[in-house]
């Protein structure tokens, strides 16, 4: 039997990563955790591999509280400083995996689940690490048509007003600057390269967003079939929220509507032209139709002149976040 402990959902940021952990998490086997982003904001600035009691304990207490609150709230900090020295007996030097499967395994026990799922996106640069560690992993890809990516990485910034009140209004503006047609391009095709490592592989499986959404049922039973789980009906009645473009819904179904939303407005000419130009070969590989121009946009120029100063912009409102910022620009061959 080859079932999991670990499921960790992964993609370009806006690719239903999200929405897929929700599906899982209906299973009864299934706990899916909070956006912890543990890999990129805590894993990633690391100086050494060891940490002393103190630091586990301190790195505990930040998992706790995100896994309660969610990421961007920081009322209560000390609230979980008496669980954490629970779980931490030993006086000993700890890794920072250490800290994060104890985490994970008080968390399934509380919640009386045995699979944890992490949809974090930004997981998937720190794939090779999780995979050298943990043998019970199973990865899921999420690939999405990177103009419709585009839109909704476009409007991002909104989802504060469409139901995600919790966000903070430095992330809303912080998501408006990052916004830029050639940085999220290039960011998609990062993380193709990225996932493409490891395609072939037992413990992948790669999932398009549009298949899903045209056939939940089927493509459910498939992913159960991937984990070694059983598949129920619950599993798709799901939630309607997470849109960048209108308003969460209480109701339970899963809006096939979102598929081509991109061709339905909210991209110019130009955004649609740059996308294709820059992500032209992988969504060849991912059988995505180019729209045809006969010229290019003349607001391809505009946004040329503009991308330095996006840039820089964002690298301003990321700096807490640079490492992973390189990460998502920077390119990566695939072997």
């Amino acid at each position: 039997m080859n079932q999991p402990k670990y499921i960790f959902i992964v993609g370009s940021s806006r690719s239903g990563t999200t929405m897929i952990s929700r599906v899982l998490n209906q299973h009864p086997l299934v706990h899916t955790f909070k956006e912890l982003h543990f890999f990129s904001q805590i894993y990633a600035s690391r100086k050494n591999d060891n940490i002393s009691l103190k630091k586990a304990i301190e790195i505990m207490n930040i998992l706790l509280m995100r896994q309660e609150y969610g990421l961007f709230q920081n009322k209560n900090k000390n609230k979980f400083f008496k669980i954490s020295n629970s779980i931490f007996s030993q006086n000993k030097d700890y890794t920072y995996f250490d800290v994060f499967e104890k985490f994970i395994d008080y968390i399934l026990l509380e919640n009386n689940k045995k699979i944890a799922c992490l949809h974090t996106p930004n997981n998937l640069f720190y794939l090779q690490d999780i995979l050298s560690v943990f043998k019970q992993v199973k990865i899921i890809n999420m690939i999405r048509d990177n103009r419709a990516v585009l839109l909704s990485q476009k409007n991002k910034w909104r989802r504060k007003f469409l139901g995600a009140k919790s966000i903070p209004f430095f992330e809303s503006l912080r998501s408006k600057v990052n916004y830029h047609p050639f940085i999220t391009s290039y960011s998609w095709n990062n993380s193709i390269n990225r996932t493409n490592l490891f395609d072939g592989n037992s413990f992948f499986s790669l999932l398009k967003f549009e298949d899903f959404l045209s056939f939940p049922k089927e493509k459910t039973i498939e992913l159960c079939t991937f984990l070694e789980i059983l598949f129920n009906e619950d599993m798709l009645k799901i939630a309607n929220i997470g849109s960048s473009t209108e308003n969460d819904s209480d109701g339970q179904f899963i809006d096939e509507s979102k598929k081509y939303k991109w061709k339905n407005g909210g991209l110019n000419n130009s955004e649609i032209y740059i996308a294709q130009f820059i992500s032209g070969d992988f969504m060849k590989q991912f059988n995505y139709k180019k729209q045809k121009f006969s010229l290019p946009p003349l607001g391809v120029f505009l946004y040329i002149m503009t991308a330095p100063f996006k840039i820089l912009a964002s690298l301003l409102l990321n700096l807490g976040r640079l490492t992973v910022f390189f990460d998502m620009i920077k390119f990566h061959k695939t072997k």
